[in-house]
This record gives C-alpha cells, structure tokens and sequence, in this order.
C-alpha cells in the first residue's frame, strides 16, 4: 500500500492538485489487491471512489464519501457477516483518517518549503501507511469461549476438590480445540464441560450452616438428659420439641453431604468419560480410521453417549432434599 500510493502520487502530481489523495486512494486500493486478490473489482471500487474527489466541491463529506467508497475496495472478497460490517467500518474511518494525514502535511507550514512533488509523495505515503491499518479485520478473530466465561463465573467458595474437576475439564476442552476436528466431537466435549462448569457452580449455593457436627451431638446429648431427669409433662414436651428438631437438622445435614458427595462422584465419572472421549478421538484409533472399518467409529459413537448419560446424570442431582418440617409444639401459659 505504501509503495503503491507513493508511485501514484508521483505519477498523478502534475496532472491535479489532488495527486495526494488520488495516490493514496489508487495505492491503498492496489495493496489490498496485491495481498488479497480481487484485483479488477479493487481497483474499479478505488475509481468509483475518486470520482466524488473530482466532481464535488472539497469538504469532509466529500472525503467521507470516498473513504466509504474505498472501503468498499477493501473489503471485497473479505470476511462475511458481523465481521464484514466491522471492517467496512473500520476501512471507511481508516480511509478518512489517512486522508485527513495527507491533507495535514501538504498544509503544514513545516512543508511549505519543500518541492511540491516531494511534498505530494510524502503526503501519498502517510495515507498509504494509516490505510494498512484497514486491512486488520482480516487478520483479527474474534473468539468468544464459552468454557472459559463460565470458569470466569465460579463462585470464589468452591470446594478445592470441585473446582480441581473444573479445572482439569477445562483442560480437556482446551485440549480438544487443537486436536479434535470433527465438529460434532468439539461440541459433545464443550457442552459436557459447560455441564460440569455448570453444576459446580450450583454446587456452591448450598452449604452446610448452623452448628458443627460435635456441637449438634453435645446438643442433643444434653437434651436428652434433661428429658430423663424431668418431672414436669411441659417441660418435658418442650426438651422433646426441641430434640426432634435437632434431629430435623442433623437429617438435613446428612442429606446434604450425601448429596455433595455424589455430586463429587458424578463429577469424577463425566470428567474421566470426557477424558476418555477425547483421548479416543484424538489417539492412533481415531487416525487409523480409513484403513480399519467403522469399530474404531462405533467406539467413539459408544464413548459419546456414554459422555451424554453422565452429564445427564449430574445435571439431574439433586445436592439435598429440605427433611420434613416438624409441626410446632405447642406453648402454654401457667396463670
């Protein structure tokens, strides 16, 4: 771009005072097709975009004219979709910039003295230097993980043991991008470590509060004590309220840690089913496969499903079950 806006500009100098401009358009324009193709389609948007440079009055929405135009050049051929939109605006603005770069330095008083064709090539070269900068789209992806956002999102109280599983499925599905090709195998691995992403993160919300284990147990020994040793029908049939509830709580307590503690196991077996899946699809198995039938095929197909039944499965844990609500014991008053 740089070396074709300084030949046209040199060419174009004493043909029109616009020989600035009308370079770093055509060099800007023959770069692009120079590095990309499109040649004829290039340089005929690039001619669209001096036509307004010629025949209208100079302003900025003259040049914002043509910068659009230009932009136009450099796109085709290009990216498609949210992409395609974001580098024709970025070629427009960029176009913009450089002209407005070559305008500066054939006004500046700093270049007053110079010859005007030196002037005119310097002038053409800086707008070819800015318009490279249009050509960056083409060279950027924008890559949104869902794997990574959701590791971003782990509550920071996960249990280490938990976030371990996250971890290393995170690991399984970094590994996988690279390896896998088959996109159906790339999106069984992603979902099935969203899944576990998922579920540590619910596994967090529920937590064990209240007493510990020992002060529960003292509790409810010293509960019990007091039932043997009373006389009085109430005060009895309050220490028994009490009692029940504390058997309430520790009911609750064992259901939650039951239920973490399968939540655990389950996390284990997806985690080694997706180790599994990806190490099958990414061995020597999965490379031999035109050679050796569809067994290696069949096994893969196995492997998923099995990948499937265990995220199934963790996604459908229940982590704790509230125990049944004691009905009040009933308070009387001695008048």
């Amino acid at each position: 771009m740089v070396g074709g806006a300084l030949l046209f500009g040199v060419a174009l100098h004493p043909l029109t005072a616009m020989a600035p401009l009308a370079g770093g358009i055509l060099g800007i324009a023959a770069g692009a097709a120079v590095a990309h193709g499109k040649a004829i389609w290039r340089m005929l948007a690039a001619g669209a975009a001096l036509v307004p440079l010629f025949v209208m009055a100079p302003s900025w929405p003259t040049l914002a004219a043509v910068a659009a135009v230009l932009s136009l050049a450099l796109v085709v051929g290009g990216p498609r979709g949210l992409r395609g939109l974001l580098g024709l605006l970025l070629g427009a603005m960029t176009a913009l910039v450089a002209m407005w770069c070559a305008l500066r330095i054939g006004h500046a008083r700093q270049t007053i003295h110079w010859s005007p064709l030196v002037t005119t090539a310097t002038a053409s070269v800086a707008m070819g230097i800015v318009g490279v900068l249009a050509m960056l789209p083409r060279h950027l992806q924008l890559v949104l993980d869902p794997v990574h956002a959701a590791l971003k999102k782990l509550p920071a109280n996960l249990d280490a043991e938990v976030r371990g599983l996250c971890a290393r499925s995170a690991a399984i599905w970094s590994t996988a991008q690279d390896r896998i090709a088959d996109d159906a195998g790339k999106d069984l691995v992603r979902d099935g470590v969203l899944k576990t992403l998922e579920v540590a993160a619910k596994s967090a919300e529920v937590k064990i509060s209240g007493p510990t284990e020992a002060e529960l147990a003292q509790r409810m020994a010293d509960l019990d004590q007091r039932i043997a040793a009373a006389t009085d029908s109430e005060v009895k049939t309050q220490y028994q309220s009490a009692r029940a509830a504390l058997d309430d709580q520790k009911r609750y307590r064992d259901r939650i840690r039951q239920g973490r503690e399968r939540l655990v196991a389950r996390m284990h077996n997806h985690v080694a089913a997706l180790e599994k899946f990806e190490l099958a699809a990414t061995g020597l198995e999965a490379a031999r496969v035109a050679s050796e039938g569809s067994s290696v095929v069949k096994q893969l197909e196995e492997l998923s499903h099995d990948v499937a039944a265990s995220g199934d499965a963790l996604a459908e844990l229940e982590l704790g079950e509230s125990p049944a609500t004691p009905a009040p014991a009933a308070v009387t008053d001695d008048h």
